[in-house]
């Protein structure tokens, strides 16, 4: 009988043993379910937030890009119309054009510098190998006096020779590498904007 006891004895606290063990199991369990659900929470919403805040910087910097590039066509159109070995009589005065393309290029550059930020390296070397550009354009053409109807020419023909020379060289480096930059600038922004993904 003793035995008997004994087992039945044990048989309880054994079965007791289980029972809380399995009771206690059960608790830390959820106790460590809640825990996770809670990180998981704060996680997606860490997600949602971060997801929102680049989705505006996306945004943001898209409206940079376009800005610039609206810009950059209108520097673009303005050296272009000034170059132009041929200027028709109903169209500004060349002069006038030379101070709207100084206007349009400072306002590029102004646009341009306090958004750096938003490139990379790699393009704002780009972008300001095109100002750079551009600027050297714009100091070819006024090194002499703009108009070629200036009294200046009337008595030096190597001065006239020396302008020609000035706008053939601001002509060719519109045409070949500004033009070159500023196709690399488009495939660049394509890029940013996710039209080549």
């Amino acid at each position: 009988m003793q035995w008997e006891a004994m087992i039945e004895f044990l048989g309880g606290a054994t079965a007791i043993t289980f029972t809380i063990s399995f009771l206690g199991k059960k608790a830390i369990e959820a106790f460590i379910n809640g825990r996770v659900e809670s990180y998981k929470k704060n996680l997606e919403r860490i997600a949602s937030e971060n997801s929102i805040r680049f989705q505006n910087l996306h945004s943001e910097r898209a409206n940079i890009i376009k800005e610039f590039y609206e810009k950059l066509s209108s520097l673009e159109e303005a050296l272009h119309s000034t170059l132009k070995p041929f200027q028709p009589s109903y169209e500004i005065e060349l002069t006038e054009k030379v101070k709207l393309l100084s206007i349009q290029f400072n306002e590029l550059r102004e646009y341009y510098l306090p958004k750096r930020i938003f490139f990379e390296k790699k393009l704002c070397t780009l972008i300001e190998s095109v100002l750079d550009t551009a600027r050297g354009v714009f100091f070819d053409i006024t090194t002499h006096p703009v108009s070629i109807d200036d009294s200046t020419y009337q008595y030096d023909r190597e001065l006239m020779k020396e302008r020609h020379q000035f706008w053939e060289s601001a002509r060719d480096i519109n045409k070949n590498e500004i033009s070159k930059l500023k196709s690399e600038l488009e495939d660049e922004f394509r890029k940013l904007l996710g039209i080549y993904a």
